[in-house]
């Protein structure tokens, strides 16, 4: 189904300001201060999204397809760089955004965070069949790192390297 244009502009203006929030607050940001961002009314914003939580899993949508493009991306060319660039490109996804972290745990039901760790876990097993990532982690591991490494990215990559024989 198509949106009217100014529906669709309401719609893009209310993802952009919630995206905004959580990035700058976390998931407790306010429905109103989304909601004045976008210029539109609090009733708007509940008629789109039923609950606080669903605008939060729309706006995840968006951000779990580029770090899945990021991983798909980091499959093509030299396997170690690209996990590498993966890493600190997601890393630094996570230091942007303060909700990231809390909404990846509170929607990791959704499709988008599926496909994400799948994404993850092909990028995983080619890096260790590469001999550039240890053997037995999982693209679980990998994402629980990402915060940390946007603090410590040379620490957590410099772990996640084999063992030098």
């Amino acid at each position: 189904m198509t949106l009217r244009a100014d529906a669709q502009r309401n719609l893009d203006a209310l993802l952009g300001a919630a995206a905004e929030c959580f990035a700058e607050q976390g998931v407790d940001a306010s429905v109103d201060e989304i909601a004045r961002r976008a210029g539109v009314g609090h009733g708007t914003v509940f008629r789109r999204f039923p609950t606080k939580d669903a605008l939060l899993v729309a706006v995840l949508e968006v951000q779990m397809r580029e770090l899945v493009i990021l991983a798909d991306d980091a499959l093509h060319g030299d396997v170690g760089e690209g996990f590498e660039r993966f890493m600190r490109q997601g890393a630094d996804a996570y230091a942007r955004n303060r909700a990231l972290i809390d909404a990846v745990k509170r929607c990791e039901h959704t499709p988008s965070v599926g496909a994400l760790v799948e994404s993850v876990q092909r990028l995983v097993e080619h890096a260790q069949a590469a001999g550039a990532l240890r053997q037995g982690l999982t693209a679980d591991d990998v994402l629980s790192l990402l915060p940390t490494a946007s603090v410590y990215p040379d620490v957590i990559l410099d772990g996640l390297r084999p063992p030098r024989g």
